[in-house]
């Protein structure tokens, strides 16, 4: 290969990418023309829900184990034996809808997700929600 090759594949990439840039990027339909077939995604699998460890790392610990705004830490017993006795129910909804410094968290997971971060997290500090 010679400095010459060099400047040719170089002069033929810069053409091949300018012919790109110019191709259109669209059709118009005239009316009375069919539309064009469009090929259809196929359909996606739901993807299998999340552990509550997996939920946590990925969604909780970056308040709950890392003392943010007073969000009761990864094995503070005491901080989460005094969230249990409002429930499981009301602990799952501040999670899911917000509450206080809890932002919502419908965002980053199902509302089933959430329930079983909940639990993981609370059972990680010694106490015990249930299902």
């Amino acid at each position: 290969m010679t400095v010459g090759d060099e400047d040719q594949d170089y002069a033929e990439l810069i053409e091949e990418r300018t012919a790109q840039r110019l191709e259109p990027v669209g059709q118009v339909r005239v009316s009375g023309e069919p539309m064009p077939e469009i090929a259809q995604a196929a359909p996606q699998e739901p993807a299998e829900p999340r552990s509550g460890q997996e939920v946590t790392q990925a969604v909780c610990a970056a308040c709950h184990a890392n003392d943010f705004q007073n969000a009761p830490q990864i094995g503070d017993e005491q901080a989460w034996a005094e969230r249990a006795d409002k429930g499981l129910a009301t602990l799952v909804d501040h999670s899911v809808n917000g509450f206080g410094n809890m932002p919502a968290q419908s965002g980053s997971a199902s509302e089933d997700e959430i329930r079983k971060a909940v639990i993981h997290m609370a059972e990680e500090s010694g106490v015990q929600l249930g299902e």
